[in-house]
């Protein structure tokens, strides 16, 4: 279960924000909603056409009230029974005081109310529904401090009752439980996978937890890559900010995104991630709606998207090379037929890898199924002169400054050691894995491949691959004479591949 916390960097803060403005006036205005539309914004629903702007000017509603823009005030009263909406993508900033009792204060999907004490509150969240070509997941989470339990009145269960879907992630046995199996509350402080036949607003109804609140993180060591696996969602009702990395799902929901540690990048309210523990001493997370004191200088980075061809949009995989401190991220994989691309640093796979001055940097792939790949090279580091893509299985050396995609041909079997980024020209490297030599061991005449030490070779497998990492011819090396026949391939550049179980060794051959 989760904590808040008002922090004492935050009580520094306001307490300088106060000091600082203690000569300035304060206003106090009354909205009538004499205009009839009940906007915020139209100064005619304000006594004497008097709008409050300055931030601790105070508001007393006579009216129902809708918020439709950007409010920052001191303190909001509400004179009696009446109600107060604000409009998606608005925020209300309250520094001071609310004083509202029971009365009706909705937030629509993805608006924000920023104060610090607890505040009885409905938040909603827009579920658009998948089809048969669509199918949307949303990684959800609770912006109130009590448990929500799924309904038709709230909106998750939707009837017919087939028309849903609802997942948690048991963090201790890595399983996911269906909720039609096994029925549980929403949590404060964790995310959900949801999906909906129909298009639907789940409400979150409960009392907010000001705009900072710690989560609890949980760390197994039992379970491998996904030891400190914790899908965990923003427990506030604002955009929030971690000073750490962590996943996010794409808008598709086909991929899992990366999100580097920074200060420019917040999490909406009712919004899910994904994030990894270091240990059992990194067992909570802070999130908070300032995000200064975790600020960055900004590096850079080289973002990694692995696709397959010709295939659904869901097959994607994405990876993150960041020139950042503190950015490493454990890799995960949630989608059983996307590729996987990634770094391994100390024994783990990693996702996001920090790196500093390197000359080379090993670049992991894994195919779950035979097939062509791409590999889209997003690259924001304006001082990067050098960035080239070795394939160590066909020799293929991309620039990738001026091409940033690859095309390739991968197996399901293939080791993962299969491509590096080197940033220096002149450097050489000894592969993470079966090692590469490109020296000269055969060439080509008449139709026919002649292999140069056929008694060393012997036994070896020998491959034919195309530019585009294709292989249009294999055979295995057992013939005394060392001649293997290759005419019925046609005239082009080539990439010949010998691998004898130890060592990979390529060169490139031509054939006219």
């Amino acid at each position: 279960m989760k904590k808040s916390r008002f922090t004492t960097l935050h009580r520094a803060v306001f307490l300088a924000v106060f000091l600082f403005t203690a000569t300035v006036f304060a206003q106090a205005q009354t909205f009538l909603g004499t205009a009839g539309d009940q906007l915020w914004s139209n100064e005619d629903n304000w006594l004497d056409g008097l709008k409050p702007t300055g931030m601790f000017d105070e508001a007393t509603i006579s009216a129902d009230v809708i918020v439709d823009e950007d409010v920052s005030i001191g303190t909001l009263n509400n004179s009696n029974n009446y109600t107060l909406t604000v409009l998606a993508g608005k925020t209300l900033i309250v520094n001071t005081a609310i004083h509202w009792g029971d009365n009706d204060f909705i937030l629509e999907d993805k608006a924000q109310l920023v104060y610090m004490e607890p505040l009885q509150v409905t938040i909603k969240k827009n579920i658009n529904a998948y089809d048969e070509d669509n199918h949307l997941w949303d990684l959800i989470a609770s912006p109130v401090h009590e448990d929500v339990i799924p309904s038709t009145e709230n909106g998750f269960l939707t009837d017919p009752e087939t028309g849903y879907a609802l997942y948690s992630f048991d963090e201790n046995t890595v399983d996911w439980i269906n909720y039609k199996e096994n029925p549980f509350a929403i949590e404060n402080g964790k995310s959900y996978l949801y999906a909906n036949a129909l298009d639907t607003t789940l409400l979150f109804e409960g009392t907010t937890i000001g705009y900072s609140a710690e989560c609890d993180l949980s760390y197994h060591a039992g379970n491998g890559a996904y030891a400190g696996c914790n899908f965990i969602g923003n427990p506030l009702p604002c955009n929030a900010y971690l000073n750490r990395s962590y996943y996010v799902l794409s808008d598709e929901s086909n991929s899992l995104i990366a999100v580097p540690n920074s200060a420019t990048k917040s999490i909406a309210p009712c919004s899910g991630l994904i994030l990894n523990s270091n240990g059992l001493d990194d067992n909570e997370v802070l999130f908070s709606y300032m995000p200064f004191f975790q600020y960055l200088s900004f590096q850079g980075y080289i973002e990694i998207t692995a696709a397959k061809s010709n295939a659904p949009a869901s097959v994607l995989d994405q990876a993150l090379l960041s020139f950042n401190e503190g950015d490493d991220l454990a890799k995960f994989s949630i989608f059983e037929k996307a590729p996987r691309v990634y770094f391994t640093h100390d024994n783990k796979d990693l996702a996001i890898l920090s790196i500093d001055s390197v000359d080379v940097q090993p670049l992991k792939f894994k195919a779950e199924e035979n097939g062509n790949y791409t590999l889209h090279f997003d690259i924001d580091k304006p001082d990067l002169s050098y960035l080239h893509l070795i394939d160590n299985m066909t020799g293929a050396n991309i620039d990738l400054l001026a091409t940033p995609n690859y095309n390739f041909s991968a197996n399901a079997d293939d080791y993962a050691s299969r491509f590096k980024l080197v940033f220096d020209p002149h450097y050489g490297i000894e592969e993470d894995g079966p090692s590469t030599d490109s020296g000269t061991f055969a060439y080509y005449a008449n139709g026919e491949i002649i292999i140069n030490d056929v008694e060393t070779c012997h036994g070896a497998s020998l491959q034919m691959v195309d530019m585009t990492g294709r292989t249009v011819w294999s055979e295995t090396i057992n013939n005394r004479d060392g001649v293997h026949t290759v005419s019925t391939l046609s005239p082009g550049i080539y990439v010949l591949r010998l691998n004898d179980g130890s060592t990979i060794r390529t060169q490139k051959m031509v054939i006219p």
